[in-house]
């Protein structure tokens, strides 16, 4: 009978902190990804970001849980002058697993939020455009070495069937005011870069 009791507690208090007792423990945590090299700040949550790299020219591959995020050491440093630094998340990892940076996919255009690289002060960046193509089509805007700085934030969409049909793009300027890509960029297919969100 105790036993009952407790775990019947234990469920309630679970319900009212939002998350069920077998999700908690299923979730990878965000240490998951190696070292932190900086975090991002949205809607008052904070996320770790851990530095990935291309796999022998393959998939950009985010950190592999869904509390955290990875910027691509193959593109510009966060805060450069010029080009583009690239982010990427796992928009869900699991069941019962969502990311952590979702709220980026329905804010509107214009919010700011904060991303601090470790050791630096914390620098404000602005929605500035939201784009959702097949997955496996890119613009090659977003991958650019020069031009203003700007981020570009990845992850996956269309999650039919268990399979991610299509790629989201979030482009954020520095909150000081910089030109973004341009919309009527050309659309590319890059190889199998974006295939593992």
């Amino acid at each position: 009978m105790k036993r009952i009791v407790f775990v019947a507690i234990a469920a309630v208090l679970a319900t009212l902190v939002g998350v069920a007792p077998a999700q908690a423990q299923a979730c990878p945590p965000a240490s998951v990804g190696g070292p932190t090299v900086a975090d991002m700040t949205v809607r008052g949550t904070t996320v770790p970001i851990k530095r990935i790299t291309y796999r022998n020219g393959g998939p950009l591959d985010p950190p592999h849980t869904n509390r955290a995020a990875g910027i691509s050491a193959r593109n510009a440093p966060l805060h450069a002058k010029r080009g583009a630094t690239v982010i990427t998340w796992h928009v869900r990892y699991g069941e019962g697993c969502e990311g952590t940076l979702n709220s980026l996919t329905t804010m509107p255009l214009g919010n700011t939020f904060t991303i601090r690289d470790l050791g630096k002060p914390a620098k404000t960046y602005t929605l500035a455009s939201r784009t959702t193509v097949p997955k496996g089509v890119v613009k090659r805007s977003w991958f650019r070495r020069g031009g203003p700085h700007h981020l570009v934030l990845i992850t996956c969409a269309d999650l039919r069937d268990g399979v991610f049909r299509k790629t989201m793009a979030i482009i954020a300027t520095p909150a000081a005011g910089q030109p973004t890509p341009s919309p009527s960029a050309p659309l590319h297919r890059l190889p199998s870069v974006l295939t593992a969100l």
